[in-house]
């Protein structure tokens, strides 16, 4: 449990979801992108990684599946509201991470880290 709160947290899943785009919102030196490119993807590593310790409790991939998609849809609402194109940049990358942490809830680990690789290197362009 401690595992998943640590990478709920920090890779702004819902319930932490409004410290990202806090961050995202001053000026743009190059270590907020690298922040919302790299730092906040280290928890659907983790869940990756740490697979087998989640596979094991029934109840632990249901808890990560309904946290990633709910993520995914309220960061995707919340960002077509915004005004400031830092926080709805913020906003997509809250939601692009719920699909990546539903895609490790739905214990499709390669999809995950391939979506994580690309969303990485396409926020790096």
């Amino acid at each position: 449990i401690l595992l998943l709160i640590g990478a709920v947290g920090k890779s702004a899943q819902i319930g932490s979801h409004t410290w990202s785009p806090d961050a995202m919102e001053g000026p743009t030196p190059v270590s907020a992108s690298i922040h919302a490119a790299t730092m906040v993807t280290a928890g659907v590593f983790m869940i990756a990684r740490c697979s087998p310790l989640f596979e094991y409790p029934p109840t632990a991939l249901i808890v990560i599946t309904s946290a990633g998609a709910m993520t995914s849809f309220l960061a995707a609402t919340t960002g077509i509201l915004q005004n400031d194109l830092k926080r709805v940049i913020a906003y997509s990358t809250c939601s692009q991470l719920g699909y990546m942490i539903f895609a490790c809830g739905i214990s499709n680990y390669s999809v995950s880290i391939f979506h994580l690789m690309n969303h990485a290197f396409f926020k790096a362009l």
